[in-house]
């Protein structure tokens, strides 16, 4: 009996572990709301982004946030595939594609683009 009860015990605190870590890597809402985007001659058209929700919805305001960080991930990702890439034009073309939509995108248009030349 002891012997099942410290089996329990040890299986009981690995869980609470794995949850807890399942918990801090979880993804944001990327998964739950994932942005999709309509393309014109391989450019990412900005104002598409998150079409797939209402736009009076939640869901949209959350996917327009995590869109942020979609494209973000794959600028750097395509970026990085195509500095290790022998024949790279193709990851240059995603790459370009991505980050220039991650440079350019505001979650809600209201929001002024970023200045990079501050002011000058």
């Amino acid at each position: 009996m002891l012997r099942l009860s410290r089996l329990l015990c040890c299986t009981l605190f690995m869980a609470n572990l794995s949850s807890q870590a399942l918990a801090t890597t979880t993804p944001g809402y990327g998964k739950r709301f994932p942005a999709k985007w309509l393309e014109r001659s391989g450019e990412i058209l900005l104002d598409t982004i998150c079409y797939n929700y209402p736009a009076d919805s939640y869901m949209y305001r959350l996917c327009r946030e995590e869109a942020v960080h979609t494209l973000n991930a794959r600028c750097q990702r395509y970026e990085a595939v195509a500095q290790h890439s022998p024949d790279s034009n193709h990851y240059l073309e995603l790459a370009d594609k991505y980050c220039v939509a991650a440079r350019l995108y505001r979650p809600f248009p209201e929001q002024a683009p970023l200045d990079n030349n501050n002011g000058q």
